[in-house]
């Protein structure tokens, strides 16, 4: 009874942490949307050239694979170290929501400006940019900090209540998270500097 107990017990923490996480993301992505379409004009030309710029990069398959791929999987990469290692600190709570909801913030801003530049046909290219490659890693950030904050969570309440806790299962089960977004990173990044551009310049008339 006392396993079972333990056992409601998390999944509620897990769902309350989870529908938390989810509330922000969706802040987070609403905010960027608002945010791109309220930009001076002066600001909206300077962001539809920079996307032009890129889809006649992509049409004439002038891109630098490499290098963006180096760019990519270092940003994505530590972005996800810098959160797992502010898991392991108390004081590292408020830094990890900040930087999950300004990454879901990006990714609103993102979205909101490529419809804002090419209007209806510009869902179909945020449709293309979003699927599948932003969702999973939507789910691994959200896996990610989830773990992250608990684990913070855990770390608190041993300091106040002065109780022990094993720290070696924790890192253990903790290290594992990590590995898993780590491969979700290589994944995702090998999906948007290869097979993205690719899908886009198959479209690119449709689109512009």
């Amino acid at each position: 009874m006392k396993i079972i107990s333990k056992f409601k017990n998390r999944l509620k923490v897990d769902k309350e942490l989870s529908l938390f996480l989810i509330i922000l993301l969706i802040i987070g992505i609403i905010s960027g949307s608002i945010f791109a379409s309220i930009l001076n004009n002066s600001d909206k030309i300077l962001i539809s050239e920079h996307l032009n710029t890129f889809l006649t990069s992509i049409e004439n398959n002038n891109l630098d694979y490499i290098t963006s791929f180096k760019n990519n999987i270092v940003s994505e990469i530590l972005f996800t170290i810098i959160i797992w290692l502010l898991g392991i600190s108390i004081i590292g709570l408020p830094i990890i929501i900040i930087m999950y909801f300004s990454s879901n913030f990006i990714l609103g801003f993102t979205v909101g400006s490529i419809i804002t530049t090419f209007k209806l046909k510009g869902c179909l290219f945020a449709l293309i940019y979003v699927f599948p490659s932003e969702i999973l890693k939507i789910l691994a950030q959200i896996l990610l900090v989830m773990y992250s904050m608990s684990f913070s969570f855990k770390l608190l309440y041993s300091v106040i209540k002065k109780k022990n806790i094993d720290f070696k299962l924790m890192i253990n089960k903790y290290l594992i998270i990590l590995v898993i977004c780590i491969i979700v990173n290589i994944i995702t990044s090998l999906y948007n500097t290869f097979l993205l551009p690719k899908i886009i310049k198959s479209l690119i008339t449709f689109i512009r």
